[in-house]
């Protein structure tokens, strides 16, 4: 399961999730699908703590041109990465970092802490520390019926409409 993306529509919030080794071909079908699906403003978590990725600087390049093709304002992007690594987040931080908020953690529990706090907080107040963690107001309140995934490996790309958690 190289990258799983599932989107969000009600909590515009989308989701990346990366396993094992990545290839250039993975992480631009992924910025593609983004792309297409005009997310941009949505807030990004993109877990790549178990991921491998062999990029050379002109695919980072070429990544964020391709994310740069919807005319939306960037919403915030938090990556999660393990302890020691994320080189490739923090470069792509660094190249993005005028476009929108975008930090790294080393705790999905962080990220999505870091990304209610902007979601939820006055435009203008978005920094790149958390303010306050976001709860679901009642039981099930963060199940989206809406939400859809997709399975990217290679150049294959398999869609899905995920179901509703159960309580």
């Amino acid at each position: 399961m190289p990258v799983y993306v599932e989107t969000s529509p009600l909590h515009r919030l989308v989701t990346i999730v990366a396993r094992g080794k990545l290839t250039a071909d993975e992480v631009r079908g992924t910025a593609e699908k983004l792309a297409e699906a005009r997310v941009r403003r949505f807030a990004k978590v993109v877990e790549v703590a178990g991921a491998y990725l062999d990029l050379a600087p002109q695919d980072l390049v070429q990544l964020a041109q391709i994310l740069r093709g919807d005319p939306d304002k960037r919403g915030p992007i938090a990556f999660v990465v393990a302890p020691g690594r994320g080189e490739f987040a923090r470069q792509f931080a660094a190249l993005t970092e005028k476009e929108g908020p975008v930090a790294v953690f080393n705790k999905l529990h962080d990220a999505r802490v870091w990304i209610a706090s902007i979601q939820h907080a006055d435009p203008l107040a978005a920094s790149a520390q958390p303010a306050a963690p976001a709860a679901p107001s009642e039981k099930g309140s963060w199940s989206d019926p809406d939400r859809q995934g997709t399975m990217i490996r290679g150049r294959q790309q398999r869609e899905f409409t995920t179901r509703a958690l159960v309580s």
